[in-house]
C-alpha cells in the first residue's frame, strides 16, 4: 500500500456529498469531532472505517485512497511538545519529542499533538487509583476487534510511559508515580484523549457488605444478565465457569453442579465450586471460583480461585471482599496455601491479591495463549 486517504480528500468528497460533518459521523458512529481531525489532518480513520467510509462518500475504496502527501513541518523538540504517530493498519504507535515525518506500512502518519488531544468524554471514562508508588488506571471502554482503546500513555516533564492495549485485552494497567503527571488514551475510532487530572478525581462511596451463596435455579435472570454485561464490551468473564459459553442457563447450572464432585467432574478440569457474590439487597455484584485442588496447569497458571466483578459494579472494592470470603471457604475446605494468578496487565486483580496477604512467587507466560500470568501464593492458616 503506497498511499493512504487524505483529510483533504475526505473533505472533497463530503463536500460534494452535500454532507455536513456531523452527518457524515452519525453514518460511522464517530463523532463530528473525529471527521474534523481527519479533514485537518490531526488524525487518520481506522482501517476498519475505510470500506463504510467509502460507502458514506459514495466512492470505492480505491478512490478514497487517492490523497496529498502530509506535509512536514519541524519544530524544536520539547517533550511537552511531544508527537504521536499511530498507524491506522498494524496499529503501531511512535512517538517523537518534536515534529517528525514519520512513515509506516507504506503511509505518512499525520501527527497527534498532545497539546490538541480531546478532553475524555461520558464515552472514554477512566478510572485511576494511587497506591503507594503507583498508579492503577482503568478505562471502562469495549476492547472489541474494531472498537477499543490502542494505548495508555503517562506524561511527566521528564518521560513519557506508554502501555499498548490490544482487542480483547483488558483496558488496564499500572504506572510508577513520578510526580506531576497527565494520562492520556487512544482510541481507534475518537483518536487522542486526555484524561482529566487524576489528582483531583472523585472516589466512590463505601461499598456495601457482601455475601457468598451458590447460585440456584432462581439467579437465572441475574446471572445472565451479568453475562450479557461482560459481552457488550467484550470483557473477560474469569471465574465464572465458562459463563461466556452458555446462553442456556439451565446447561451452565447443570455444568456447575457436576463440578462439584469428582465422580461427575469432566476429564481433564478439577472439581471446583462456583458462588454468586451478593449486595446486602441480593444484587449480583461479582462471581468466584474456587477449585478444590491443583493439577499441573492451575499450579503454574490458573490457581485455586478465579473471580470477576461485574463491569458496572467495579472500583467499589468488591473484589477485595469476594476473595476474603473465597479464601474462607478454602480455609473450610483445609486449603492452606492458596495459589492464585493474575495476568501481568490485570493491576486491578494483582492489587486485589495484594490486599488479602498475596506474596508474588515469579511471573511466566501462559502455554495456552501466550499472556504473562503473575503468580501468588497467599498464607491461609
Amino acid at each position: 500500500m503506497d498511499t493512504y486517504v487524505t483529510g483533504s480528500t475526505i473533505r472533497l468528497l463530503r463536500e460534494t456529498k452535500g454532507l455536513t460533518q456531523a452527518e457524515l459521523a452519525g453514518k460511522l458512529a464517530v463523532s463530528a469531532k473525529t471527521i474534523s481531525k481527519w479533514e485537518t489532518a490531526k488524525g487518520l480513520p481506522d482501517i476498519s472505517l475505510l470500506e463504510p467510509l467509502a460507502a458514506a462518500l459514495g466512492v470505492s475504496v480505491l478512490e478514497l485512497m487517492q490523497g496529498e502527501p502530509v506535509v512536514n513541518r519541524n519544530r524544536a523538540a520539547n517533550l511537552l511538545r511531544s508527537k504521536l504517530y499511530v498507524c491506522p493498519i498494524c496499529g503501531n504507535v511512535l512517538h517523537a519529542t518534536g515534529q517528525a515525518v514519520v512513515s509506516c506500512c507504506g503511509i505518512t502518519l499525520p501527527a497527534l499533538d498532545i497539546a490538541d488531544a480531546d478532553p475524555a468524554d461520558e464515552h472514554h471514562q477512566l478510572t485511576v487509583e494511587r497506591v503507594e508508588d503507583e498508579l492503577f488506571v482503568t478505562l471502562h471502554h469495549p476492547m472489541e476487534k474494531d472498537h477499543f482503546i490502542s494505548f495508555i500513555a503517562y506524561l511527566t516533564g521528564d518521560k513519557l510511559q506508554l502501555v499498548k492495549l490490544y482487542p480483547e485485552g483488558e483496558a488496564s494497567c499500572r504506572f510508577p508515580l513520578r510526580g506531576a503527571g497527565v494520562l492520556y488514551f487512544y482510541c481507534n475510532r475518537h483518536s487522542l484523549m486526555k484524561a482529566p487530572d487524576f489528582r483531583t478525581a472523585t472516589r466512590r462511596t463505601a461499598p456495601q457488605k457482601i455475601h457468598l451463596r451458590e447460585p440456584d435455579e432462581g439467579d437465572r435472570e441475574q446471572v445472565m444478565a451479568y453475562r450479557e454485561e461482560f459481552l457488550a464490551i467484550g470483557s473477560r468473564m474469569d471465574g465464572t465457569s465458562a459463563l461466556d459459553k452458555y446462553d442456556d442457563f439451565d446447561a451452565w447450572l447443570a455444568a456447575i453442579r457436576n463440578l462439584k464432585s469428582p465422580e461427575t467432574t469432566p476429564a481433564g478440569l478439577v472439581p471446583a465450586t462456583e458462588y454468586l457474590a451478593l449486595d446486602e439487597h441480593e444484587h449480583l455484584v461479582g462471581m468466584t471460583n474456587l477449585r478444590h485442588y491443583l493439577n499441573d496447569y492451575l499450579l503454574t497458571y490458573g490457581g485455586h480461585i478465579g473471580y470477576s466483578v461485574r463491569p458496572s459494579e467495579r472500583q467499589n472494592s468488591y473484589a477485595t471482599q469476594m476473595l476474603r470470603l473465597t479464601l474462607e471457604k478454602a480455609k473450610e475446605r483445609g486449603i492452606a496455601k492458596v495459589r492464585i494468578c493474575c495476568d501481568h496487565y490485570n493491576v486491578a486483580s494483582a492489587k486485589t491479591i495484594r490486599a488479602n496477604g498475596g506474596v508474588l512467587e515469579d511471573e511466566a507466560y501462559d502455554s495456552l495463549d501466550g499472556t504473562l500470568t503473575q503468580r501468588y501464593w497467599i498464607e491461609n492458616r
